[in-house]
């Protein structure tokens, strides 16, 4: 299963492209370089001087300080697609989507961060997971999948 993630592009003024990608919790879970080579100067700058961001507070703390670095920041996906590909039991797709669009904002990034609770949850009471139309109308996001793991 596909994490959803938040990627920040890092342009150097050397030229070199850093792509760092972190997970909804903001813990980082990818680093590339994608193109140019990683210096010795920014090898030692990285990781001999700690300033490897392996939170996305602290990328956001080089976007206020660091004028030297370009950084774009995409947004995590939020829509109906990518909740139907991350949710995985693609069955009753037109009544998942109607409830869907009902959902607030913030009820709909409660989707996203209840998924993978739930998953370890129905896993480790080997219990088959609901359609995502009976996961969204009983408000199964709400639950403290988390803890009940």
């Amino acid at each position: 299963m596909e994490q959803l993630t938040t990627t920040y592009t890092v342009k150097i003024e050397s030229g070199g492209i850093w792509q760092f990608k972190y997970n909804l919790n903001g813990v980082l879970i990818h680093f590339n370089v994608m193109e140019g080579e990683l210096s010795t100067a920014h090898s030692d700058w990285l990781y001999k001087k700690g300033k490897f961001p392996y939170l996305e507070d602290h990328i956001k703390d080089w976007k206020k300080k660091l004028k030297q670095l370009t950084i774009e920041v995409g947004e995590p996906d939020f829509s109906f697609e990518a909740l139907w590909d991350f949710y995985g039991n693609k069955v009753s797709k037109f009544d998942a989507q109607k409830s869907f669009n009902k959902l607030s904002q913030a009820d709909k990034i409660k989707c996203f961060l209840a998924t993978p609770g739930y998953k370890k949850y129905l896993a480790k009471k080997q219990t088959g997971t609901a359609h995502l139309a009976t996961f969204i109308n009983r408000q199964y996001y709400h639950d403290d999948w988390v803890k009940a793991t």
